[in-house]
């Protein structure tokens, strides 16, 4: 049976220089009754123009359940921007530790970088990575290092980014 999402216990912002921040999303399109209060969603936020700048990682940790799903891990990616044009670059590293050992000697995997590439102002944006690290095992920590490139960045707006795993 498939499952999640599955949000992060813990988010380390602080090794990205200030390029990225806890910080709310709202979209700049809103209208109707009760639309500013129910358009805001709460992320990491990534500078607009990061291409200017540097690489910038998070540590995402996730506390996996004492039973896991059935199905392929998965990291899902949402994403906002108030832009109709731009691309954003993500790459991911991963791996499960497991209670009782070292986090810092964990070996994390590569997965394939992602390209965003926005159209449409205000949508939530939606990519599903799929994790290959070791250590996918109940009751383990999950890390996922998310390091939004700025080689090839292009998106001129600030961005945010909610990070979940699910199984399907």
């Amino acid at each position: 049976m498939a499952g999640g999402p599955l949000l992060p216990s813990s988010v380390y912002v602080g090794g990205a220089s200030g390029n990225l921040s806890p910080q709310f999303y709202v979209s700049g399109a809103a209208s109707g009754s009760g639309a500013v209060a129910n358009s805001y969603i709460e992320g990491v936020a990534v500078i607009a123009n990061l291409n200017s700048a540097a690489d910038s990682p998070a540590v995402y940790q996730f506390n996996l359940p004492e039973v896991l799903p059935t199905g392929t891990l998965k990291l899902r990616v949402l994403a906002w921007a108030n832009a109709s044009a731009g691309v954003a670059k993500l790459t991911v590293k991963d791996a499960g530790t497991a209670p009782g050992s070292n986090i810092a000697g964990t070996t994390m995997t590569s997965e394939t970088q992602l390209s965003q590439t926005w159209a449409t102002a205000d949508i939530i944006v939606e990519n599903k990575i799929t994790m290959t690290g070791a250590g996918q095992t109940a009751n383990n920590i999950y890390t996922v290092v998310a390091t939004w490139n700025a080689t090839g960045w292009t998106l001129a707006v600030q961005s945010v980014w909610q990070l979940s795993l699910i199984w399907e």
